[in-house]
């Protein structure tokens, strides 16, 4: 398996990942095709605010991953794995492949929020060291993965200031 970032030439492999989607993975990552947009977006418009990479084999994608606001000390995380690969540990590596990119880039931690009811992502995102920090505004579970503590004991545990909630 191969992690790299997403390059023009993706868009085929980009739409067949979505078009495999079954009902459980649309309910999760992609209502409305919301998600699809935004990585067929991602690959055009080169957001600078946005890293976007794709684990593949075979020619075939097998899952994808994105941090976002990475001008922050926060960035927010997202996360795909086609359901032919679901449970073989590519959610893993390329939570793994984020988390070193955020490390290497003095990155404090990584932010990301998911359905109440993603149990098989929450089990993911706690065996990756995520903490959850409770309900986010949009109703979703809010988890953090902290790269460094803090020192001041006032701010220790409490939730990050989130721009735009």
């Amino acid at each position: 398996m191969i992690i790299r970032q997403f390059e023009e030439r993706d868009l085929p492999k980009i739409h067949a990942f979505f078009d495999q989607m079954g009902e459980e993975s649309t309910k999760y990552f992609n209502t409305n095709d919301v998600n699809r947009n935004f990585a067929v977006k991602f690959v055009i418009e080169k957001n600078k605010s946005i890293i976007r990479w794709l684990a593949e084999e075979n020619d075939v994608m097998m899952g994808y991953i994105f941090l976002w606001d990475i001008d922050t000390k926060l960035p927010w995380l997202g996360i795909a794995v086609h359901d032919g690969y679901k449970g073989q540990g590519v959610g893993k590596m390329l939570i793994q492949h984020a988390h070193d990119w955020a490390e290497q880039n003095g990155k404090g931690g990584v932010i990301l929020i998911t359905a109440k009811d993603n149990a098989r992502g929450q089990r993911l995102y706690e065996a990756m060291g995520y903490q959850n920090y409770g309900v986010h505004p949009s109703g979703e579970l809010l988890y953090i993965k902290r790269f460094i503590a803090f020192e001041d004991s006032e701010t220790e545990g409490r939730l990050p200031v989130i721009p735009g909630f």
